[in-house]
């Protein structure tokens, strides 16, 4: 079975342009954009085709969307749900597709083997006709999403009409074609901790140019032999945030956690790109310019986005045996946000391609301005901390959020004892520096636990202050001393907080390993610390303990159905055969707001969720578990 349309049909335009229509464009284009790139996704959700040219029909480009993959009731399924369909490629031939997917054999789809069966066919709220194609297919999809799915085709001309544009749609969510500008993609990368490629956003039709969403303005516009006309913004959702590479979801919901600060509406819907029709049929080629023929206003968007830092290593210190500062400077000329001393600093770094974010503490002071430090120890398995150690160098970039945290120094200065073991050393750090450079060591003691004297952090600057300022006291003890090691010695005991002056009248600071915290705490409330003078940071990442699983009983509008406790409301009410409205899938929009009657969920704090709305009993389907039976309804 070949496909109706070939390359190189040419069609006359709709109408016919106007001496206005060009004086229109004229007047408002500044600078040409031209068609750089063009897609085609021949199976909704897998892997995308770069052409060098197409055939535009009514219905969209010319083998663009043609299949889908769908349960056994013709509902879609796409990998919204299951991201590893988009790691699917297509290699187009005359006769037919040969589908490849990583360590699975080849598929040859051969149009002449299709069954060609009716099915209906579910594509959001439109139902349609569309057509088998072999078993063959069938099985190769079920094996890939883990489950009983089928591979249906359009046929030559889609049998799905939107009633919103009064035309036939292929398979694609509900518009037969999708602009995006270079420009708008950089605006984003600017804006993001984390770099984005245009192949997240699978769009057709991609157009040069330097100003960011000018697709925005378009009203119609004219490419090659074809005349579109933009329809609306395309609302963006979780697909996006799918690694086209590995199949994975990105883990900080990127780019639609930054697309949420600037380019969302009142809603909570994400915009990026424009929705194209198609006015007549006929051939565009990479490198067409795009002719504006008719513009419109901008949609306007609040910006409530935060640039985030760029950081430039400046300076690596060796602090200790393993032990190093990176001192860190901005890169563009961008001011660096306060912060009290003991702060975190959120991070993000990519290696080997994957972004992965952490906390490190401020080892700098903020009556230092104008740089930033943290402290880094090599850990046993501590895959950011050796990277640091081992790749990261002078010149190197990072991207940093403004510091937080809720342990830092406040207004104590008098009487205070900073305990620290191991990394737990860099808030004290930091808070002994802020206190010396504003001359307010009144009444300090310094604390460290560590393993041997090459272990020391900050030797001979802890050596230099404590000369400085008489009523600062430095204790260092080793757990592994040598024999000439006059100092404490042995882990944190009793016995250490005795030579402690006025332990009870102090304010107490304490960072470590967990153990360490744990045996100080009980240490010092023994030896009559109040818990009002203890404050406590935990060092490194908590360590949640495993879920058991267990089977719970869902209610959706009355539609009952098992559960469990490890799936979110949305997935298990999907896998049900119960529909819950939804869009984006990320707890952006909120089109899967849900009342919870009875029963309990996990609900991770979300933007969709306004004010309020959590205590009223809103939740959102796309991300609540349940932690018990629940019954919701919409």
């Amino acid at each position: 079975m070949k496909f109706k349309r070939q390359f190189g049909k040419v069609i006359p335009l709709h109408r016919s342009t106007t001496t206005k229509d060009v004086a229109v464009a004229n007047s408002v284009v500044s600078q040409q954009s031209s068609l750089s790139q063009i897609n085609v996704f021949p199976i909704k959700s897998i892997g995308g085709l770069s052409q060098s040219q197409a055939w535009v029909e009514k219905q969209g480009l010319s083998f663009d969307r043609r299949f889908m993959v769908a349960a056994q009731d013709g509902v879609m399924i796409t990998a919204r749900k299951y991201p590893e369909l988009v790691k699917v490629t297509a290699a187009l031939q005359p006769n037919g597709m040969v589908l490849s997917y990583p360590e699975k054999t080849p598929l040859t789809l051969k149009y002449s083997e299709f069954l060609m069966g009716t099915e209906e066919a579910t594509v959001w709220g439109d139902s349609f006709e569309a057509y088998t194609t072999t078993e063959q297919a069938n099985e190769w999809f079920s094996d890939i999403v883990g489950g009983p799915a089928q591979l249906l085709f359009t046929g030559e001309q889609s049998n799905r009409i939107r009633v919103k544009i009064n035309q036939n749609v292929s398979f694609a969510d509900g518009y037969p074609l999708l602009v995006i500008s270079e420009a708008s993609l950089k605006a984003l990368n600017e804006r993001s901790p984390q770099h984005h490629t245009m192949d997240q956003f699978r769009t057709n039709l991609v157009v040069s140019g330097d100003e960011p969403f000018i697709e925005d303005s378009w009203k119609r516009i004219r490419i090659g032999e074809v005349e579109f006309e933009a329809i609306k913004p395309c609302a963006r959702c979780i697909l996006t945030t799918v690694d086209p590479k590995t199949g994975q979801f990105n883990s900080l919901k990127e780019p639609l956690n930054t697309l949420s600060k600037f380019r969302s509406d009142s809603s909570g819907d994400v915009y990026f790109g424009q929705n194209l029709v198609a006015l007549n049929e006929g051939i565009i080629k990479a490198g067409d310019p795009v002719e504006v023929l008719e513009t419109k206003p901008k949609e306007i968007y609040p910006d409530n986005c935060e640039q985030p830092l760029t950081l430039t290593c400046v300076e690596r210190e060796d602090v200790a045996k393993d032990f190093c500062t990176f001192w860190l400077e901005p890169t563009k000329q961008q001011s660096l946000p306060v912060y009290q001393p003991g702060q975190h600093l959120p991070l993000q770094l990519e290696i080997n391609g994957e972004y992965i974010a952490r906390r490190y503490t401020l080892s700098s002071s903020p009556s230092r301005p104008g740089r930033y430090a943290i402290s880094v120890k090599r850990i046993d398995e501590g895959r950011v901390s050796n990277w640091l150690h081992d790749h990261f160098q002078v010149g190197d970039s990072l991207v940093a959020d403004q510091p937080d945290g809720t342990f830092h120094l406040g207004h104590h200065t008098d009487k205070l004892l900073l305990l620290s073991a191991g990394s737990g050393v860099t808030p004290m750090i930091s808070m002994l520096r802020y206190l010396a450079d504003n001359n307010q060591i009144r009444d300090v003691v310094f604390y460290h636990q560590c393993r041997t004297e090459d272990d020391i952090p900050y030797k001979t600057e802890l050596t230099v202050l404590e000369k400085q300022f008489p009523n600062l006291t430095v204790h260092i003890a080793l757990s592994q001393p040598t024999k000439s090691w006059s100092g404490l010695r042995d882990r944190l005991s009793a016995k250490h907080l005795k030579i402690i002056d006025d332990l009870t009248d102090r304010q107490v600071f304490v960072c470590g390993p967990d153990a360490f915290m744990t045996q100080a705490k009980d240490m010092l409330q023994q030896a009559g610390v109040a818990l009002s003078n203890y404050h406590q940071e935990a060092f490194g990442i908590a360590k949640k303990q495993p879920k058991k699983e267990q089977v719970v009983t869902v209610s959706v509008d009355g539609n009952l159905f098992q559960g469990n406790n490890s799936k979110t409301l949305l997935e298990q009410a999907e896998d049900a055969g119960v529909m819950i409205a939804n869009s984006c899938r990320a707890g952006l929009c909120g089109a899967c707001k849900v009342t919870l009657e009875s029963g309990e969920v996990e609900q991770p704090d979300v933007p969709a969720l306004l004010p309020g709305e959590k205590e009223a009993g809103k939740v959102l389907a796309c991300c609540c578990i349940p932690k018990s039976d629940i019954e919701v309804v919409s």
